[in-house]
């Protein structure tokens, strides 16, 4: 009994002074770090953290109640998750001392600005750090090259500044390395070949601007690589090539220059390979034909030249080819007409040449895109295969023939772009409707024929240019019905008839060409209710009556030609009201009358022809306000009156006023007027020195002429017959004139 005893009592004793647990007073620890690192931030209401509440011996444990923490088994924190939990602040107050066993820290989408503490460094279990898409600023801390089972590291979508550290070369097990949307500068640090683990580098959208280093060919299992929108400069180092895991090689808008390696032709798992807008020159490897698991290629916007290599039309997986602004050259290889699955194609701005390989015409691409070349020939005859055609660039070649019947009836097209070529046929018959087109440009080729009402059916279409072509017959009034148009170019044509007064109706237009054909009639008062419109021409046509006055409607005009027409009456004083205007031509007309004075209300204005008209009176009171730099032409007028020393005329040579018989002024091969051959005479300052010495003088002669006349009043009177003075007044008078004298002295 007594034995037992003595035992219970012992292990009362070592129960009672047994210390607490450590991972209890642990987790105390840490919970009370991170509510005084909340109590800095500000947080919303609905915001993750504000589960976190003062921990004390009734509340549970933030393991269990706290949102986004979760702890070992031992109850110390191990993850920390806050991402998108609206927070603002900074890690001035956050327990990297405390946080002995944190391995996931994840912060991003919130608002932490300032910089990156170098106390990270204490985090030494890391293995998955996330800052991305917050405000940090500052550099990069060396320290992090401490974290040395680092896995995962973003800090992408910050302010981030500086150089990437060389010490990130010392996380041996990092995978996946994002740094993009920072404005880091400096080089790429050949420690990085240090990350043979790494699978995903993400650099772009930076500021960095060193070459390449050849130790990237270390990085043996790398499948994601993003270092384009940089300024690295250099050649791509041929080592590359041994990236063979490779699937995404994304270089673009960099100034890498030199030629593309051969070795790019081993990546034979990539899928993506863009090096747009770089420097690179000399000519596309053949070896790009291995890349059997291409699907996108962009070589657009180099230097590259000689032709595009046959074995592009191994490629059978490419989606998406441009190889478009460079120097290339020769025929286009009918071994991309095998492309099956391609649906982007753009080679325009080279120097392409021979005719389009008819094998095109069965490829159902959905975006084409030739224009700028030298190719020449018919087009193909299917093109529009499959009828999933949206985008059609054809201009600028020398192409010929008819156009093929399947464009005739290729619903799907939405922009198509003919002009600068010498197409021919019957426009009328040539296309057909299309319910989604929005823009054709037919202009500068050698259709014929008359204009369609089928434009009025492609409801969507907002831009039609067919001039320069041979086209004849009126306007038909369906056109005009399309109100949706903004641009319509008819212009070089051979158009007869009046301008439809229905044009009133096409309120969206904001671009208007009608020039060059021979329409006649009046402009229609009805233009006036095209109040969006910015550019009108309707030059060297035949229309004849006055300028209607509702023009003063134009207020976002910046470009008016009506010249070389048979326009009479004078210039309406609302063209004051056309304020955005530019350039303003009304020559070769038959307008009279003055200048209107409203005309310096044109305060824009860079361009102003009213030559070879019957203008009339004096053009002292329309340039008074003018800047100097305005290309103006008053020529062959009936002007007269002298020109005024206005900034407009400054430097203004004989061109600008030649043909006004009545003008004169000091501009060289002009009479001078009759006010200036006198100032020749009389120069200014002599001018000025008659008038000082001359108006004394007059004056001082007016001023003896008074005191002239005035004595010889006086003497006149004293002469004039009075009666004789005796001898006491004669005393009496000198006696009063002395006294008089005297009073006057000074006392």
């Amino acid at each position: 009994m007594s034995s037992n005893f003595l035992l219970f009592s012992l292990a009362l004793l070592i129960i009672t002074l047994s210390p607490i647990p450590k991972s209890a007073s642990a987790s105390l620890e840490e919970a009370n770090a991170l509510l005084k690192w909340k109590a800095s931030l500000q947080i919303p209401n609905n915001s993750l953290i504000s589960s976190w509440l003062p921990m004390n011996s009734t509340t549970p444990a933030p393991c269990t109640s706290w949102l986004g923490v979760v702890c070992h088994a031992d109850g110390s924190i191990h993850r920390l998750n806050l991402t998108s939990s609206g927070l603002n602040g900074t890690l001035h107050e956050f327990p990297f001392s405390l946080l002995h066993n944190l391995t996931h820290f994840e912060l991003s989408v919130n608002t932490f600005f300032g910089p990156i503490p170098p106390e990270i460094q204490l985090l030494s279990k890391l293995v998955y750090l996330d800052f991305s898409a917050n405000r940090f600023s500052g550099v990069i801390p060396p320290e992090i090259g401490k974290l040395a089972g680092l896995e995962t590291l973003h800090l992408f979508e910050n302010n981030l500044t500086g150089s990437i550290p060389q010490e990130i070369g010392q996380l041996t097990f990092l995978y996946e390395l994002a740094l993009y949307d920072n404005s880091l500068q400096g080089e790429l640090p050949p420690s990085l070949g240090n990350l043979k683990n790494l699978t995903h580098l993400y650099l772009d959208n930076n500021e960095l601007s060193s070459q390449i280093p050849p130790e990237f060919g270390q990085l043996v299992n790398l499948v994601e690589v993003y270092i384009s929108q940089n300024s690295l400069h250099g050649p791509i180092p041929p080592s590359i090539g041994k990236l063979s895991k490779l699937t995404v090689l994304y270089l673009f808008q960099n100034n890498l220059n030199g030629s593309i390696p051969q070795e790019i032709g081993n990546l034979v798992s990539l899928e993506g390979l863009s090096l747009f807008a770089n420097n690179l020159s000399g000519s596309i490897p053949s070896s790009l034909g291995n890349l059997k698991s291409l699907n996108l290629l962009h070589l657009y916007q180099n230097q590259l030249s000689g032709p595009i290599p046959t074995e592009l039309g191994n490629l059978k997986s490419l989606t998406n080819l441009a190889v478009s602004e460079n120097n290339l050259s020769g025929p286009i290889p009918s071994s991309l007409g095998e492309l099956s699955n391609l649906q982007y194609l753009s080679i325009r701005e080279n120097r392409l040449s021979g005719n389009i390989p008819q094998g095109f015409g069965s490829m159902d691409l959905l975006e084409l895109e030739m224009d700028t070349n030298q190719l020449s020939g018919n087009l193909p005859n299917d093109l529009c295969h499959g009828g999933k055609l949206t985008f059609l660039s054809l201009s600028d070649n020398q192409l010929t023939g008819p156009i093929p019947r399947s464009l005739r009836n290729c619903p799907s097209l939405f922009r198509a772009f003919f002009d600068h070529n010498q197409f021919t046929g019957d426009i009328a018959n040539s296309f057909g409707v299309y319910p989604s087109l929005d823009y054709l440009d037919l202009s500068h080729n050698k259709f014929h024929g008359q204009i369609s009402e089928n434009w009025s059916k492609c409801k969507n279409l907002t831009a039609l240019g067919i001039g320069s072509n041979n086209i004849s017959g009126i306007i038909p009034p369906e056109l005009v019905n399309s109100t949706q148009l903004h641009r319509l170019d008819l212009s070089s044509n051979h158009i007869v008839g009046e301008i439809p007064k229905e044009i009133g109706k096409m309120t969206s237009m904001l671009y208007l060409s009608l020039a060059e054909n021979q329409l006649s009639g009046i402009v229609p008062l009805e233009l006036g209710s095209l109040r969006e419109l910015i550019a009108l021409d309707l030059s060297s046509n035949r229309l004849i009556g006055a300028i209607p006055r509702n023009i003063g409607h134009w207020e976002h005009m910046y470009y008016l030609n009506l010249s070389n027409n048979m326009l009479s009456e004078k210039i309406p004083s609302e063209i004051g009201k056309l304020s955005q205007l530019t350039h303003l031509d009304l020559s070769h007309n038959l307008l009279t009358e003055e200048i209107p004075s409203q005309l310096q209300d044109l305060q824009n204005l860079l361009h102003l022809n009213l030559s070879h008209n019957n203008l009339s009176g004096s053009i002292a009171g329309a340039f008074r306000d003018f800047h100097s730099g305005i290309d103006i032409n008053l020529s062959y007028n009936e002007l007269t009156g002298p020109v005024p020393p206005y900034a407009i005329f400054v430097n203004a040579s004989i061109e600008v006023f030649q043909g006004n018989p009545g003008l004169c002024g000091n501009v060289t091969g002009l009479k001078p007027c009759p006010s200036q051959s006198l100032m020749k005479k009389n120069p200014p300052f002599h001018h000025k020195l008659i008038l000082v010495v001359v108006l004394p003088l007059f004056g001082a002669l007016l001023l003896g002429l008074f005191m002239c006349g005035l004595i010889a009043y006086r003497r006149q009177k004293q002469i004039s017959p009075q009666e004789p003075l005796d001898e006491e007044d004669i005393k009496e008078n000198n006696t009063e004139t002395r006294d008089k004298a005297i009073s006057h002295l000074p006392q």
